[in-house]
């Protein structure tokens, strides 16, 4: 799926100087997972310990408005990571579920930039008639939407940042990136880990479980990892279980109602810790495990190899910004088939991802690997 700005640039309707390279959506009607990237203005340092305990808030909250699963995250001082399940279809909701999740934003009194409250709400959808279904319609058309979940989150963020410094103007740094990430064990896996991982490869902490503005070091910090939701999907998914699949009971052999079994949340938990820390740095005591130096890159390149995936995992990966599209072969061309006809000449989409152990995943966009790109802190 591609917008009107997309479909103009395919014709050629739009002047050079007004293109953009179009959000990559999934298929009309299916669910899609998105690793979401946005920076400040100037990239300031902007976000303390207060700001990000908000920010944190107002995710969840707006989330549960949408309709968003929020799978993991991270925020640091400039910018933050969101992995975020996007449903593909929101269904015709009744009004006490609007009401319901419109509690999430619009509760309490109403406060400058939001003129909208909860029993505004509620007294319209009861009023019937045209002011009924302008609410729904209202309501309706920033659910189920990535564009919308953003702008609202970033929008009620900045309102209430710029009115408690006595602030004015934009706070976030042009149009959000985004990059559609496939649900399959592989591709979730080192994205959620990668996205964990940003405090560590800039520095703030050596372990991500002491980062307490992290999907990971949250879960673990308040002692439960099981509902971290991140950790639950790709138990899910089998990642943990010997050979990628298969099933595991729980301590009781049976499965807990609407629960994944003990056992195989804790299995995928150990595996995606290994994950982040799997041959890390060449051991380098200079590098606190927190970033790769460029010397052990020029040793690796020279030796005719590619990093491992703990490896990868301390650089900064263009794929996951810049990436479009991020999963199997199958997925990335499922993708590209329907938007071929922007492409040109391009007969193909999947490229395999370059650089290091990415495994059988592939991007839609074949970026350079450059070790000035990749590597130090971010």
């Amino acid at each position: 799926m591609i917008d009107s700005v997309a479909i103009g640039f395919a014709k050629g309707l739009l002047p050079k100087k007004g293109r953009r390279r179009p959000r990559v959506l999934a298929r009309p009607g299916n669910a899609g997972i998105y690793h979401v990237v946005s920076r400040t203005c100037g990239q300031e340092f902007l976000l303390g310990a207060v700001e990000k305990e908000r920010m944190r808030d107002l995710i969840r909250r707006v989330a549960a408005f949408c309709g968003v699963e929020l799978l993991t995250y991270c925020l640091l001082d400039n910018h933050f990571h969101l992995l975020v399940e996007v449903p593909g279809e929101v269904g015709e909701l009744s009004d006490e579920e609007l009401i319901r999740r419109a509690g999430f934003l619009y509760g309490g009194k109403a406060r400058p930039g939001q003129p909208l409250t909860l029993s505004m709400v509620e007294g319209a959808l009861a009023e019937g008639g045209a002011t009924r279904a302008y609410m729904r319609d209202l309501l309706m058309r920033r659910m189920g939407n990535l564009p919308m979940f953003v702008k609202v989150l970033k929008q009620r963020f900045s309102i209430g940042y710029n009115r408690l410094n006595e602030r004015k103007g934009t706070l976030w740094e042009g149009p959000f990136r985004s990059v559609l990430v496939e649900n399959s064990r592989e591709a979730l896996a080192l994205v959620g880990a990668y996205i964990d991982l940003n405090a560590v490869r800039a520095g703030i902490v050596e372990d991500p479980k002491d980062y307490r503005f992290c999907g990971y070091g949250e879960a673990l910090g308040k002692g439960k990892l099981d509902d971290y939701a991140l950790l639950k999907r790709l138990a899910e998914l089998g990642f943990g279980v010997e050979g990628g699949t298969g099933e595991m009971e729980g301590e009781s052999g049976e499965t807990r109602e609407g629960k994944l079994p003990r056992g195989k949340v804790e299995a995928a938990g150990r595996l995606y810790r290994l994950l982040m820390f799997e041959e890390a740095t060449d051991g380098s005591a200079s590098t606190k495990g927190r970033v790769l130096p460029k010397a052990a890159f020029w040793r690796v390149d020279a030796e005719g190899g590619g990093l491992t995936r703990g490896q990868l995992l301390r650089c900064r990966i263009r794929y996951m910004t810049e990436g479009a599209v991020i999963g199997s072969r199958a997925f990335v061309e499922d993708w590209f088939s329907q938007v071929r006809a922007t492409f040109g000449r391009r007969l193909t989409g999947a490229r395999q991802m370059k650089g290091g152990d990415f495994g059988e995943l592939c991007a839609l966009r074949d970026l350079r690997f450059s070790p000035k790109i990749v590597t130090g802190k971010v």
